[in-house]
């Protein structure tokens, strides 16, 4: 056989005797988003989604018959960014113990706070339970993306989602000349500080958090009084779109803010530079953390 051939020959036995890379060989032993090791004897056919992110994320990686069902808050335009994308073959179900063990998926993915004394019921009954360690950046999004997609045997598909992601930044962020200031403020007098959500879209839209360095609580909040807003005297407000419990609260926010004799001196306002953003960017922490970032990127230098 001439070398030729032969390389051709050799490659495409490799090919064949090697299962992908990209493939997960089970059993699966990982450590969850609470430190507990999950062991995961087969892969996933028939898997329960108990987290917005993996929502999200699953409905990327698996075909809509592998899921056995959703959350029930994948439908609600407030907290949901896949709303327009669910499949009506998919039930929507909060964390019902009974229907999940009748179901018997073969995995379960919660959230590291989910009701812990309902997740240990579905372990007993023999069901894998991975929760998801909640993400604070981009950075850690993507680490959890590429977990699931290992779980489920679908590593390619997950890195095709980051693919994306990464694409959208590079192409779709407008670079300013001049970086501008931001400040979250809300009806309920806190702003997000270091360590949240909020401070990684600044971040990435290129924008500086005005309240940077202020210590915040374990959730990433801040206390901030409208005396405290023109002293900061941010160059961008972003408010609420909606508040929860009133269908008229962010509005009349809105207004307060925008008529507020004390408050006209503040650049945010003297500029016109103050947005509403809707409630389902403002809590994303799926790979739609993305449309947080364009959102909030365009909304500062667009115009500009």
């Amino acid at each position: 056989m001439h070398w030729p051939a032969f390389k051709h020959f050799f490659i495409l036995s490799l090919l064949v005797s090697f299962p992908s890379m990209a493939e997960t060989v089970y059993p699966l032993a990982l450590i969850d988003g609470l430190g507990k090791q999950v062991i995961i004897e087969k892969e996933p056919k028939k898997i329960s989604s108990k987290t917005l992110f993996t929502d999200a994320v699953l409905l990327e990686l698996v075909d809509e018959h592998s899921l056995s069902s959703l959350t029930d808050l994948a439908s609600n335009p407030n907290y949901s960014a896949v709303k327009d994308i669910l499949p009506k073959s998919v039930p929507l179900l909060a964390l019902n113990v009974e229907m999940i063990i009748a179901n018997r998926p073969d995995i379960v993915f919660a959230a590291n706070w989910s009701d812990a004394s309902k997740l240990a019921i579905i372990e007993s009954a023999g069901i894998p339970v991975y929760r998801i360690q909640t993400p604070k950046t981009i950075a850690e999004i993507e680490a959890e993306i590429l977990r699931v997609g290992e779980i489920v045997n679908k590593s390619e598909a997950a890195e095709k989602v980051i693919t994306k992601m990464k694409a959208r930044l590079a192409q779709d962020v407008v670079k300013p000349k001049q970086r501008l200031t931001a400040l979250d403020y809300n009806p309920w007098g806190t702003s997000s500080g270091q360590d949240s959500t909020w401070d990684e879209v600044l971040e990435q839209a290129g924008l500086d958090n005005a309240i940077e360095g202020l210590v915040s609580d374990k959730y990433g909040q801040v206390p901030v009084s409208k005396e405290m807003v023109i002293v900061i005297n941010p160059d961008v407000l972003f408010i609420p779109a909606w508040v929860y419990g009133d269908d008229n609260g962010a509005e009349h926010f809105r207004q307060e803010v925008m008529s507020d004799p004390s408050l006209q001196s503040v650049t945010a306002i003297k500029e016109g530079r103050v947005y509403q953003m809707p409630h389902v960017l403002r809590s994303v922490y799926s790979q739609y953390i993305i449309d947080a970032v364009l959102f909030v990127n365009h909304s500062a230098y667009k115009k500009l």
